[in-house]
């Protein structure tokens, strides 16, 4: 489900840098769920709904049960962009 292929399959570039990668892209992780949670609780502000601490906090878990497969691509995704740079050179050879 949130499997990272090793290799790009074109141009063969390597996609884990090391295991440390992953616990940075841990700590990215916890940023956008913390951005999640934060979106959450304010459009149950915005549109005006009164559930309550604990009808807020089951919302909050819930959207971040319902998007943790896209904060895991996201967060490793953000990480990565830190490491690797875009060359345009290399997709011309890949295409």
């Amino acid at each position: 489900m949130n499997k990272v292929k090793k290799n790009c399959p074109k141009c063969q570039l390597k996609y884990s840098i090391e295991p440390s990668f992953y616990t940075g892209s841990m700590y990215v992780s916890y940023g956008v769920g913390i951005a999640v949670a934060v979106a959450v609780y304010v459009l149950t502000l915005i549109f005006g709904l009164d559930f309550g601490p604990t009808g807020i906090l089951t919302s909050i878990v819930i959207a971040l049960i319902i998007t943790m497969p896209y904060i895991g691509a996201v967060s490793k995704s953000i990480w990565a962009h830190f490491f690797f740079k875009y060359d345009p050179s290399i997709l011309k050879k890949a295409a």
